[in-house]
């Protein structure tokens, strides 16, 4: 299977579709968000002319224009093509129910022409269910009119009265019964049975007079076995397409709600800090103390002033990151797309480092739900050493890595776990821990304060980039902040004794000039390479307390250098790449690393501030909407963020949805919000 980059998702609780420009159903992940493929190709096409006169168009050819967008703050995917050659405009609605494993399709088809046309939509299928290619069954089932594709524990109903005709066939340009031979000519074939590497096909005529248009629905629905797809099918079709977008509208605007209301409160505190400042800048004792109530959140109206595409992207964000989750509790890092490694290693696996920044900005959107379900998921997959590995399947069995403990692992899985885990708490301290995380975490604790050498520093281990060996800037910065989180919740000095360590190691060895570099490399010896990841010691582990004179002169210093050797012009902005040399995907920016950088910026505005250096803050304020600005250049078509802004052969864009980076866009803007001036 080649690589696919889906531009649009949809989904629910259990089920995970991506999207292509063209309306292609890429992938399709069930029962689980990472399981094998069941599509190689789902493709649309259109017939037009009379059967066996006319000529085949696929959707993404190049004579097509298209435009794909969500249907307003909805998951409702819209895909517009229009060829004037041809006359024609045709749109696919894509739906998934929250009651049912099934994606609901509304096709329309209008001809633009000023002659009548005869045409033909069809629906071609190479599934491969649950990944094999051999041995599918695949029938027509006259009884509900649809057709049906399994293997084992996976079946695939399709139907709805955009079936008018079907075709079973075989795979392969050697069997005549192919299901691409019959789209050829115009004619779906109508067998009832075919068995092996099989294809399919479906679809309805259309003779449209000017400017008519024609809509069908075509139902697919997904079970572990036949039985079950029917009665997913039968369920989805129980309701109209529009009841079902009504429905998913209606479930979409209540899922928003506690984000919009954490950007008001946002908003609030900017209007209340500056309220409170006086000419110097310095808060007023009276109105320091007026606390931000939700009637005030709800007062506020969020977007007045603020730039409409941060708005705009941060809805999207909230709407999209849940389809990320499993039902396991854990998110992908991305939907996987290159299951065959060729250009990458995966994405469509659980990291644990990523599923904290990913609880992380759901916590700070008011979305706290997320963070006890990750713990219950780390308490359980825990490792006996205390550790996590490099990645996941969402089930908690290893995945494919190339992070082996001890001296190759990724310990700042190990750290940022800890870190959020006391973030959490931090956030409801009023509530008992569990005692299972409790244990999680001393012996996490444990393990990390085991790797620290005799310099106060982490052994050797792999980077958050998966490139080097050694110890570095960002994995120290994730172990202190998570044995100050152990401290905090055990009531441990020893660990908070331990965080003090690495934080004296860090300043006496990882430090050139008054920046901080990337550390050490595998042999020990100091790796001057400026990294943008070594700005995790100020967001969001706090290894540089801003509040120490310090500290805060090494975190603007080591945030100017980043500038300095990492940024790029890009796309009419800013953007960050990973570190010097960097060779991958061509060393091309990142949406982490730019969001990151931005957060990075606002978190030492607010110090600056404080200090009474109101137009440094101003600076930094303006760059980090910038950062946050130019990222949404690169997203896919529907506003999705990617990880990088490139793909290795020229892509616009590289693992889209990553939860990683818009979760930290979520937090940048309620960081931004909370500056804001109106």
């Amino acid at each position: 299977m080649p690589v696919y980059l889906p531009t649009a998702v949809v989904g629910n609780d259990r089920t995970l579709l991506t999207l292509g420009h063209a309306g292609e159903i890429m992938g399709w992940f069930y029962p689980s968000k990472d399981h094998s493929q069941h599509i190689y190709q789902c493709m649309p096409c259109v017939y037009v002319g009379a059967p066996y006169k006319g000529q085949l168009y696929w959707t993404w050819g190049d004579e097509w224009q298209r435009r794909q967008a969500y249907l307003g703050d909805s998951n409702i995917c819209v895909t517009t093509l229009r060829c004037d050659s041809l006359g024609l405009e045709v749109q696919f609605s894509d739906v998934v129910p929250d009651d049912t494993d099934a994606l609901v399709r509304q096709i329309s088809v209008r001809n633009l022409s000023s002659k009548p046309r005869e045409l033909a939509v069809f629906q071609f299928g190479d599934w491969n269910m649950a990944g094999i290619r051999v041995g599918n069954a695949l029938e027509f089932n006259h009884e509900i009119r649809a057709l049906v594709q399994s293997h084992h524990d996976a079946a695939v109903v399709i139907g709805g009265d955009a079936l008018e005709s079907w075709h079973c066939g075989k795979a392969g340009r050697n069997w005549g019964s192919n299901a691409m031979y019959a789209l050829e000519a115009g004619v779906l074939q109508c067998q009832n049975l075919e068995i092996g590497d099989v294809n399919w096909a479906f679809g309805f005529r259309a003779s449209l007079k000017r400017n008519q248009a024609v809509q069908r629905t075509a139902l697919y629905a997904m079970g572990k076995t036949a039985r079950a797809a029917v009665e997913s099918w039968k369920t989805a079709a129980s309701r109209s397409f529009a009841g079902h977008c009504a429905e998913r509208k209606r479930a979409d605007a209540a899922w928003l709600a506690p984000g919009l209301e954490a950007l008001k409160r946002a908003f609030v505190q900017s209007e209340n800090r500056i309220s409170r400042s006086g000419p110097s800048g310095s808060p007023d004792a009276a109105s320091a103390s007026k606390a931000t109530s939700a009637a005030d959140a709800r007062a506020v109206s969020p977007g007045q002033g603020f730039p409409v595409e941060l708005l705009a992207a941060y809805k999207r964000s909230i709407l999209c990151l849940p389809l990320l989750c499993g039902e396991e509790g854990v998110a992908l890092a991305a939907p996987e797309f290159d299951p065959e490694f060729i250009s990458c290693g995966g994405y469509g696996y659980f990291w644990p480092r990523d599923g904290s920044e990913y609880v992380s900005g759901f916590m700070d959107a008011g979305y706290p739900q997320f963070a006890e379900r990750l713990f219950d998921w780390c308490q359980i997959h825990q490792d006996p050493a205390g550790l996590w590995h490099q990645r996941y399947f969402l089930n908690g069995a290893l995945a494919p890595n190339w992070c082996l403990p001890p001296d190759t692992l990724q310990i700042d899985q190990v750290g940022a776990v800890l870190w959020a885990y006391g973030k959490m708490r931090l956030a409801d301290s009023s509530r008992p821990a569990d005692a299972g995380h409790l244990d999680m975490v001393r012996r996490a604790a444990d393990y990390l304060v085991s790797r620290l050498t005799d310099q106060g520093v982490h052994a050797n281990a792999f980077d958050t980039w998966e490139s080097f060996v050694g110890s570095f800037t960002y994995s120290n910065s994730s172990i202190y902040a998570g044995l100050r989180a152990a401290a905090l919740v055990l009531n441990e000095p020893a660990y908070d004794a331990a965080a003090d360590r690495i934080k004296a190691g860090v300043r006496a060895h990882f430090m050139k000039d008054d920046y901080l570099i990337r550390g050490f490399n595998a042999g020990g010896g100091r790796d001057e390479v400026v990294d943008s990841s070594s700005i995790g010691a100020i967001e969001p582990f706090g290894l540089l307390d801003l509040k120490d004179p310090q500290d805060l002169e090494i975190a603007e210093a080591t945030l100017r250098v980043t500038r300095e050797r990492l940024e790029q012009d890009w796309e009419g902005g800013k953007a960050i790449r990973r570190f010097e040399w960097d060779a991958y995907v061509g060393g091309v920016p990142a949406c982490v690393n730019t969001l990151w950088m931005a957060r990075c910026c606002l978190k030492l505005a607010h110090r600056l501030q404080d200090l009474d250096r109101a137009a440094d803050a101003a600076a930094l304020t303006e760059q980090a909407q910038v950062y946050l600005t130019t990222v949404l250049r690169r997203t896919t078509p529907t506003g999705l963020l990617p990880e990088l802004m490139q793909g290795p052969t020229g892509q616009p864009f590289w693992a889209a949805p990553h939860g990683w980076a818009m979760a930290s866009f979520v937090s940048g803007v309620l960081m931004l919000a909370s500056r804001w001036k109106r």
